[in-house]
């Protein structure tokens, strides 16, 4: 997950003297996905409801996890079915679930966590023992791979309504990550996304695939605004707050090349915002650093005092950033983009026609 808060999908626990059936109806009715550690961690977006199987005559055989894309909602009224009724003696909410990316530094984050709120550390195995569907969990994620992800398990509970809680953790995320690093090791900026095509689903998705496959960071906030364009003109612009730990020349450079495609056709505008201000191609070129890198290709590179050749020297710059994208993505990456990028260019002719 990208996020650094996001909500878990919701739990149910259902009690049963026949484990085994109740696994069958289930996986039969919903194509239930047996899943581990509550269901939270496998890398399964589409999962909303888990319902959590319990013996009641074999409690050692422990507990069964069955993911589901069905709304808890739904799948409630499928349990009220006779059926399903004959094989349940019992079925109850758990608490909901916030997931809170602790970029691998649980401690310091939960203790700052628990300081501030009432609340207490519960291990995750320990959570089917709460009676009741107030507070909320929280759990933290220590690391992500392909497919799968792995949590601390230690979480805490919370008493906080979920919505007031899980909308004040996305604004105050970055602050309880400052506790756990270094100020200078991480810094947060705006992304403007600006599409005249307006395609910004696909744009949205190219640029989550980028951010993912480069490493650029993590989302904090996202929200749609409105800027006054050269022209004076209103424009739709998505707006993305990233916390990263790559300097700030370093993630424009990035972004300058993803602003274009493989085949070298610009498809979307990245601004870039750093303590209230833009961060343009300009501030690359005055870099002494990659001034270096520019005079070190085969290209001719102008001195950065003729003021005429300021649009060469964008050209090259364009072409090492757009390079430099392109050698940091693996061949995976790379198709999965260009996928992306083709339906982009489909939807921008079709716009034009």
């Amino acid at each position: 997950m990208l996020n650094l808060v996001a909500p878990g999908p919701k739990l149910i626990v259902a009690k049963t003297e026949n484990q085994q059936a109740l696994k069958q109806y289930l996986q039969e009715q919903f194509q239930a996905i047996e899943m581990n550690q509550l269901g939270l961690g496998e890398k399964d977006y589409n999962i909303k409801c888990i319902v959590c199987v319990a013996d009641t005559v074999q409690p050692a055989t422990g507990i069964l996890y069955l993911g589901m894309t069905q709304t808890v909602e739904y799948v409630l009224c499928h349990l009220m079915h006779e059926q399903a009724k004959t094989l349940i003696t019992a079925v109850r909410a758990l608490p909901q679930v916030v997931v809170f990316n602790s970029l691998g530094e649980y401690a310091p984050v939960a203790d700052k966590m628990q300081a501030e709120f009432q609340c207490e550390r519960v291990a995750i195995r320990d959570v089917l023992l709460r009676e009741n569907n107030e507070g909320v969990i929280v759990v933290f994620l220590m690391q992500e791979a392909e497919g799968k992800r792995a949590f601390y398990s230690e979480t805490l509970f919370i008493q906080q309504p979920y919505e007031e809680l899980i909308g004040y953790l996305r604004i105050h995320a970055p602050r309880y990550l400052a506790k756990a690093f270094a100020p200078n090791a991480w810094h947060m900026v705006d992304l403007h996304i600006y599409d005249r095509y307006e395609v910004y689903d696909l744009q949205y998705k190219r640029m989550v695939k980028a951010i993912q496959a480069l490493g650029l960071g993590y989302i904090v906030t996202e929200t749609w605004n409105r800027e006054i364009s050269t022209f004076s003109d209103p424009v739709g612009t998505y707006h993305i707050r990233l916390l990263t730990f790559l300097e700030p020349l370093e993630l424009k450079k990035l972004l300058v090349g993803l602003e274009y495609s493989a085949s070298n056709r610009r498809i979307v505008d990245l601004n870039m915002v750093w303590h209230n201000k833009k961060v343009s191609w300009k501030n690359l070129l005055d870099n002494k650093e990659i001034r270096k890198q520019l005079k070190d290709t085969t290209a001719p590179f102008f001195p950065k005092s003729n003021f005429f050749a300021v649009q060469n020297d964008k050209a090259l710059l364009i072409k090492h950033c757009v390079e430099t994208v392109q050698d940091k993505l693996s061949a995976e990456d790379k198709e999965a983009l260009r996928e992306l990028e083709r339906a982009i260019v489909a939807l921008g002719k079709e716009d034009e026609e």
